[in-house]
């Protein structure tokens, strides 16, 4: 889409988009990114993937895990371990199940969310690319 929002909660392994089409005017769909928990760096906020992800209908009734085939390749790479997987396939279902659910951050009417239109539009500092 060409509108989103990351929420996104210290210490969690996953982050949650909502994507809208027409900039923020038609609701899309609900997006797990399941994931390392975001660690703070002087640049902003630095995400590791996990691979596998979650894809939920805008009213959250439906949800189907997106990826699973990189998923299993990762596994069998020796990438990610049987362990974490079932680790993070639990992390998922966790999450879809807060959504949902409309549990706490999702008790709110994200759906309607807008950007302030007063905000500017924020500029990548110097080195944003650089890993340190």
């Amino acid at each position: 889409g060409d509108g989103t929002l990351r929420l996104a909660t210290p210490g969690v392994s996953h982050s949650v988009l909502l994507f809208w089409d027409g900039g923020v005017r038609d609701f899309r769909a609900w997006y797990v990114n399941l994931e390392e928990p975001p660690k703070r760096t002087p640049q902003g906020f630095d995400f590791m993937d996990q691979v596998l992800d979650i894809v939920m209908s805008p009213d959250r009734s439906e949800w189907h895990w997106k990826d699973e085939e990189e998923f299993e390749e990762a596994q069998e790479l020796g990438l990610i371990s049987r362990q974490r997987a079932r680790e993070l396939r639990a992390e998922g279902e966790r999450a879809a199940e807060l959504i949902q659910s409309r549990k706490p951050p999702f008790d709110r009417d994200w759906e309607s969310w807008r950007p302030d239109p007063s905000w500017p539009i924020p500029e990548l500092p110097d080195g944003w690319d650089v890993v340190g």
